[in-house]
């Protein structure tokens, strides 16, 4: 017994000390400066622009340049393309503006088909329809392509039956480029 006792007042002893407690005193002054750590990675330098120049801040007009155009397919310009068994519908433009510096300096197109309620929606885009008079659903998908100096849109329908041309369709060609 006395040995649980001796084992048991020490234990004792440890916690009721260790649990005390007051008020924290002043800060302590600072210890020494220790050594300089090793420099950090701050990245590779960003490739200069024309004339060494980087161009984001439009320096004598040669900055960051948007334009916008507008490309009207009606119904009947529609042409069919691609295999019988996959044909889908296309129609080429004339688009001077889009240069083979412009596509290879990183220029991008965005392309929206614009609705006449004034809605836009970036292609390439798929929509869903059913037929009115056999009550089949398929899918319609409008996309585009381009080289230089033309681009050119597509529509493609899920069942590829082409016994009848899309709609007018009216798109926003935004191209942006340096």
């Amino acid at each position: 017994m006395k040995r649980i006792i001796f084992m048991i007042l020490p234990l004792l002893a440890a916690l009721m000390l260790g649990s005390c407690r007051g008020d924290d005193g002043p800060m302590g002054p600072p210890g020494p400066q220790g050594p300089q750590g090793e420099p950090g990675y701050d990245g590779l330098d960003g490739k200069d622009g024309r004339d060494g120049v980087d161009g984001r801040d439009g320096v004598d007009g040669e900055g960051f340049k948007t334009l916008k155009f507008t490309f009207t397919v009606e119904n009947n310009d529609w042409q069919l393309a691609g295999e019988e068994s996959e044909q889908y519908f296309q129609y080429e433009f004339n688009f001077p503006e889009l240069t083979q510096e412009t596509i290879d300096n990183g220029g991008q197109l965005t392309v929206y088909r614009i609705y006449d309620d004034g809605y836009h929606d970036a292609l390439p885009l798929t929509r869903y329809h059913k037929d009115s008079s056999s009550g089949d659903l398929y899918e319609e998908h409008t996309d585009f392509g381009f080289a230089p100096g033309y681009i050119k849109f597509f529509v493609t329908y899920s069942d590829f039956i082409t016994n009848d041309k899309p709609e007018t369709m009216m798109f926003k060609v935004v191209m942006q480029y340096y």
